[in-house]
């Protein structure tokens, strides 16, 4: 048996009885995180809708922000969202988007890609790559500061994130990425590692349901054995050397673990400056769903994230009106290595 703190335990005992996404099918699948996620939109919090032309799209984008700060000019970090690149939407992701934006003081962006198998690989990653480049072309028609970005992303979105790197090095972005965060991210679907096994049966994620999700994602194999598909088996130690500071977040109950992990490891190794941070008695999703959000474990989680957040973009726009992050001036004047533009904060000791 594996450890579940107090709250995980209760939540994997109320849904023990609960069919599966993969048992449940796409439109029932989906339909079932939003009865779960349900949620009143917070007052205190600002959710603006619009949709962004493309070749890819048009593509409806969600941007988040607290009502207090929104005529300033603000910082954006483009979050990708997970679910297995099938479930997922502005509204079942809001509890987890509204907390992001009110503890960063920035504004959340937040694509609503085309769901598999409705589309498939790589046409999401050309989607959102669509929007991100259109955002930092138009981010003053938003109010947005776009020359540093940061990217945040959880299991899937994770591994969307981790391709914006990919492509945004390989297309010349007009936008510094300053920094990364990543909550229990997809690194490899080409291969399983010992975790699946694990964990096979969650609680939550199972392994049958991520096999079913890459099944919808990527139904050809030699997609698979891409560095965009797979960046942990097969992109190369020069590009990951040219990936931003990142910070990964990771449940120890959870089939995803052991790639995260490594995927770290490889960051790290790359001379990346990388943070891994196992949570313990987490299982998978454990800071999106309403259930656990406002445990102990995911409080933390999601003050380090947005500690790390909101110090990047505060040194990548050095005009910023320190007002927009209180009190986080003080403690990064002091944990940061020089005056340059450059500085970062301080590593966290990984796993």
């Amino acid at each position: 048996m594996h450890y579940l703190d107090p709250q995980n335990a209760s939540f994997a005992a109320a849904i023990a009885n609960a069919p599966a996404p993969h048992q449940l099918g796409y439109v029932k699948g989906r339909e079932a995180l939003e009865v779960l996620q349900k949620h009143d939109p917070a007052p205190d919090i600002l959710t603006e809708i619009f949709e962004v032309p493309g070749v890819y799209g048009p593509t409806s984008v969600a941007m988040v922000k607290s009502r207090s700060l929104a005529r300033q000019r603000l910082p954006m970090i483009f979050y990708l969202h997970g679910g297995g690149w099938i479930l997922g939407s502005p509204t079942s992701f809001a509890p987890l988007l509204e907390d992001l934006a009110r503890r960063t003081g920035t504004v959340i962006v937040f694509p609503y890609y085309t769901p598999a198998p409705d589309k498939q690989f790589p046409f999401q990653f050309e989607q959102v790559y669509e929007v991100l480049d259109y955002m930092v072309r138009h981010g003053g028609d938003h109010n947005l500061l776009v020359q540093s970005i940061a990217l945040a992303g959880d299991s899937a979105g994770g591994h969307m994130a981790i391709a914006m790197v990919q492509m945004s090095l390989e297309r010349g972005l007009r936008a510094e990425i300053t920094h990364m965060v990543l909550f229990y991210p997809v690194t490899d679907v080409h291969k399983k590692s010992e975790s699946y096994e694990t964990f096979k049966d969650g609680p939550f994620l199972l392994a049958d349901t991520m096999d079913w999700m890459i099944d919808a994602f990527l139904p050809e194999r030699k997609d698979r054995e891409t560095a965009l598909a797979s960046p942990l088996s097969f992109l190369s130690d020069k590009i990951l050397s040219k990936f931003p500071p990142t910070t990964i977040f990771l449940s120890a109950v959870d089939p995803l673990l052991d790639e995260g992990i490594e995927f770290g490891q490889r960051l790290q190794k790359a001379g990346v400056d990388a943070a891994v941070i196992k949570a313990e008695g987490q299982m998978h999703a454990f800071v999106l769903l309403k259930a656990l959000q406002n445990s102990p474990t995911p409080r933390a989680v999601m003050e380090l994230a947005a500690l790390r957040l909101r110090g990047a973009l505060l040194l990548g726009h050095d005009h910023l009106e320190l007002y927009t992050f209180p009190k986080l001036w003080h403690f990064i004047s002091r944990r940061c290595d020089g005056p340059s533009r450059s500085r970062r904060l301080t590593s966290i000791h990984p796993v």
